[in-house]
């Protein structure tokens, strides 16, 4: 399945498992997986993702370079840790202030040249990426990145990889759920809402991934307010 099969999924309908459905505190544990779940056109409400194995081999191998538990440990321990960044701020304080932002890089940076040019690409992308959210009515400012980063980018994918390593027997149903525990607690560092959990996958995409996010935006109104979904009736995490 193409992925603009798959976005086109996303919008027809939200996608339920009808057996062992997950409730409560874990069903919001979950969620967090809800954004890359869709894209996915996987299941939102239950650990099993609904996928066929091809599927998920694709996915996993294909896409991510996950073989066996060990590889699954090294990409899923990554995405929780790309939440520490020490350095983002610095970018956001030069995109505040572009007449200095050569000035507040180089002095805030350190000297390396590959670390250098690797936040230089952020800045870069940024003015990009916030005009062109602001203008699809995504964010209002960068204020509201500032909060929120792209912390449900990195969980968000987490989550739903850990699921996914789950079925393909590199992670026990006691790794990977506390694995969701630990990525809702710690995304509520950075978004109070659900829908700051939209906005700011939406923002992670468009930061790494590129342009053209009018896909992801429909993704995350069909959560948001589709009367199937788990989130239809939920505002804070």
């Amino acid at each position: 399945m193409g992925i603009f099969s798959k976005i086109f999924n996303a919008f027809k309908s939200i996608r339920l498992n009808d057996k062992n459905i997950v409730v409560g505190q874990q069903l919001d544990y979950l969620l967090v997986s809800a954004m890359y779940a869709e894209q996915q056109s996987a299941y939102l409400n239950s650990y099993e993702t609904g996928l066929s194995k091809s599927t998920l081999k694709t996915l996993l191998e294909d896409y991510w370079g996950i073989y066996d538990k060990e590889g699954a440990a090294e990409i899923l321990l990554d995405l929780q840790d790309r939440n520490q960044d020490q350095y983002i701020d610095i970018v956001y304080d030069a995109f505040e202030n572009k007449e200095n932002y050569v000035t507040i890089l180089k002095s805030n940076l350190p000297a390396e040249e590959d670390i250098f040019r690797k936040y230089l690409d952020v800045y870069r992308n940024l003015n990009n990426v916030v005009p062109e959210l602001i203008e699809q009515n995504v964010i209002k400012d960068l204020a509201q990145i500032k909060k929120i980063k792209d912390a449900a980018w990195n969980y968000g994918r987490g989550a739903f990889l850990s699921r996914c390593c789950y079925e393909a027997g590199y992670l026990s149903e006691l790794e990977m759920k506390e694995y969701l525990r630990k990525s809702f607690t710690e995304l509520k560092k950075y978004c109070t809402t659900w829908e700051e959990y939209t906005i700011s996958y939406i923002f992670g995409r468009a930061l790494w991934g590129g342009p053209n996010n009018s896909g992801m935006i429909q993704i995350a109104d069909d959560l948001l307010h589709n009367v199937k979904s788990p989130l239809k009736d939920k505002k804070y995490l």
